[in-house]
């Protein structure tokens, strides 16, 4: 769902949602259910109230401490993920790819609005510490309620990474009565067995999720082979939530949460060897054997209070996250001219507090704090070949880089180490105000700070969201924001660099400037309106002018994306989303657009070879994980309760690639279809039982994510071809 309201929306369970603005305008059968009014404040309409009016109450009241407040939210909800391909069991990318303007990548990335990655995700309203850039996708959809992505002008309460938020909402309440155990497989050798245990007490909810995934398509295929080389991947995840209630007014919540992943690096059959290793086997690309190995930890305890007119939330956090890459030391020579063992570790811990207070009718102030300090370490134990030149040679022209010429046959090992740490800190304070009873202004002040190893910023940043409710159906929204995005600690120094210089792995230049904080002027402008009481439209349209510019990009063999900036950029857009709720029938679908544009390295230039930075200072470039059209889309239809059947569809347009991101990757779409049917039943403990089918990429579409080339790209990637899969459950 799509909305610019001034407080957070119910948890209405339909397909890709964009809620009513007044209880006249919920879809047929949805009454009895939460309603926004004209002025977005939550109303109930009459009722059988709900078991667990406690857990409900403090649930709103959390919603109230941190709202979007004007931002532009798109809410997928527990039947909206049920009615795409894999459900439950599917990634968490697959999922956030049904939100608008959410663009596709190799690695299970995502791309919110034109931007690398700069994605913040909370649960239950928590920040989770940011953790290493690897491709294991940690958080388990088995677990999610809902899940909301804002975008747009963000209120004064969101900082760091502010292209989208994805705020994940637990099940809690009656939804944790019962158990379930689930096994789901097919193609790509899949199986993928979960288990979830949950209940409630008088005063206790608790909630644990269990899953393991055993497949041979663990990161992209290299190649469009239906087959992939060398792609098996084993993760295993375990998430836990308890929750006490010592009255109705306060909770203290435990979030748990630990996943543990091996990958296998997929080959790419005939590749030819730029390198000659003495006593060396013969060179075979298709024999590579390259593997990952990431683990995520984190725990949150929160303490929730609310008296009054006064509401807050107090929590404290810690976060370990590791990549271990293992090389072929001896294909890895022949290929690459160089094999390293990269171990790559963050520890975070930090505090959050955030409090709203209602002044009056006109006026709700909110301020709160967030501190973090952060711990990263690299190691890397590298053979490399000795190499006559000190610096990797730049390519003539447009060409891709050549490999480093070298000066002997019998590698070398090279041990080097680096780290960082440092905080990163805020503080914000904020006042929603109700200037008529159809226009709300919502205004603040955010100070951050950054201060690590290698750099010291901070920056005031205003932010500011008028919502106007013409009428019922109506509602326009107008925003700014300045933002303030610091980088992540992956910051190589030049000690590290240097012990590669004459080597065949030495950088293209001793340039090697910190990156900065990147530092925006952000536009936000759209309007929803509600056709019919079943049928809504949204757009919206949106505008960045940023200095220092972060992107992402991997520069070595082991797949860890390390941050570099541009001196300067500019983003644009716009978004159209609309769904379509009748009974039984759902039907939603989001188009987006959006433009980029970048100019000059700042940051990290030895990355990057002379012929690049030449051209970029002298010429604007598109960035690489631009996909100018993205499309999404869905029908469902419910047969007498028991029987679901679906089908979406995702567009692409193409990421950039080539020389300075000069050309484009083909448009793709695929299509998914599927059925799951559910038996209710009371035999031997067992409530029901759900029997689900899919199929993916439903007409077997070949289509490219990454053709290898690009700035800051190393890698091609497929998408999955057709594959059939099916699960069945039971609920006890």
């Amino acid at each position: 769902m799509i909305n610019y309201f001034m407080r957070p929306l119910p948890a209405l369970a339909l397909i890709g949602s964009p809620v009513a603005t007044a209880a006249a305008a919920l879809p047929p059968g949805m009454d009895g259910l939460a309603a926004t009014n004209t002025m977005g404040m939550t109303t109930n309409l009459p009722t059988q109230l709900a078991p667990m009016t406690v857990t409900a109450h403090l649930d709103a009241e959390r919603e109230t401490i941190a709202p979007s407040l004007g931002a532009v939210t798109y809410r997928i909800g527990a039947g909206q993920i049920q009615s795409m391909g894999q459900g439950e069991n599917a990634s968490f990318q697959q999922i956030l790819l049904h939100a608008p303007g959410v663009v596709q990548d190799e690695f299970g990335e995502v791309h919110i609005r034109g931007d690398h990655g700069d994605a913040q995700y909370r649960l239950n309203g928590i920040l989770l510490p940011e953790g290493l850039n690897g491709f294991g996708q940690e958080i388990d959809p088995h677990l999610i309620n809902s899940v909301t992505l804002i975008t747009g002008t963000l209120p004064a309460q969101f900082g760091d990474r502010t292209a989208g938020i994805f705020d994940i909402t637990t099940k809690s309440g009656a939804q944790l009565d019962g158990n379930e155990v689930s096994v789901y497989g097919g193609s790509y050798d899949t199986f993928h067995p979960s288990a979830s245990f949950g209940g409630t007490t008088t005063n206790l909810d608790y909630f644990i999720t269990a899953s393991w995934l055993h497949d041979d398509l663990g990161i992209d295929n290299t190649t469009a082979s239906a087959s992939p080389l060398h792609d098996v991947t084993d993760q295993e995840k375990l998430f836990g939530y308890f929750a006490h209630r010592f009255d109705p007014s306060s909770r203290l919540t435990l979030l748990l949460s630990g996943s543990y992943a091996d990958f296998q690096i997929p080959n790419t059959p005939g590749l030819s060897p730029g390198y000659q290793l003495a006593n060396g086997p013969v060179a075979d690309s298709a024999s590579i054997n390259e593997n990952q190995n990431e683990q995520n930890y984190y725990a949150v305890l929160s303490y929730q209070k609310s008296a009054g007119d006064l509401s807050a939330q107090v929590s404290t956090f810690t976060r370990y996250g590791g990549i271990h890459f293992t090389p072929d030391n001896a294909q890895d020579m022949l290929f690459n001219g160089n094999a390293s063992q990269v171990k790559n570790t963050d520890l975070a811990n930090g505090l959050q507090a955030d409090a709203s207070y209602a002044l009056g009718d006109r006026h709700t102030l909110r301020a709160g704090m967030l501190a973090t300090y952060n711990i990263e370490q690299l190691h890397s134990e590298s053979l490399v070949f000795p190499a006559s030149s000190q610096f990797a040679p730049s390519p003539v022209g447009e060409a891709e880089p050549t490999p480093i010429p070298q000066s002997s046959a019998t590698p070398v090992a090279i041990d080097a180490r680096a780290e960082n740490s440092g905080a990163t800190s805020a503080i914000y304070l904020q006042d929603e105000w109700l200037l008529t009873d159809r226009l709300v202004l919502n205004y603040g002040l955010r100070y951050d700070r950054f201060d690590v190893s290698f750099d010291d910023q901070g920056q005031i940043s205003p932010r500011a969201n008028l919502v106007w409710q013409m009428n019922d159906a109506t509602s326009v929204h107008l925003g700014y924001a300045r933002y303030f995005q610091p980088p992540t600690l992956q910051y190589i120094p030049t000690s590290y660099l240097k012990q590669f210089e004459y080597t065949t792995d030495a950088p293209f230049s001793e340039q090697n400037s910190p990156q900065k904080a990147e530092r925006d002027h952000y536009f936000d402008a759209g309007i929803s309106r509600q056709i019919t009481p079943a049928w809504q439209v949204t757009a919206d349209s949106f505008c960045k002018f940023a200095r220092n510019l972060l992107d992402d990009g991997q520069f070595g063999t082991a797949v860890i994306l390390n941050n570099f900036n541009y001196d300067s950029g500019t983003v644009y857009g716009a978004e159209l989303s609309s769904i379509y709720k009748r009974g039984p029938l759902s039907v939603y679908g989001n188009f987006s657009y959006v433009q980029t544009e970048a100019r000059d390295f700042s940051s990290a230039e030895y990355e990057f070879p002379d012929n690049e930075r030449d051209y970029l200072s002298a010429n604007s470039i598109q960035l690489d994980h631009q996909g100018e059209f993205t499309g999404s889309g869905g029908v469902a239809y419910v047969f007498h309760e028991n029987t679901r059947l679906y089908t979406d569809v995702l567009y692409g347009n193409g990421l950039r690639s080539g020389f300075a991101n000069l050309d484009k990757i083909p448009a793709y779409w695929t299509a998914n279809i599927g059925i799951e049917h559910v038996w209710h039943m009371h035999t031997a403990g067992i409530r029901a039982l759900k029997l689900r089918l899919d199929c993916l990429n439903l007409f077997d579409q070949v289509y490219e994510i990454r053709d290898g080339t690009g700035i800051g790209i190393a890698a091609p990637a497929f998408g999955p071809r057709r594959a059939l899969y099916a699960g069945i459950t039971a609920l006890f």
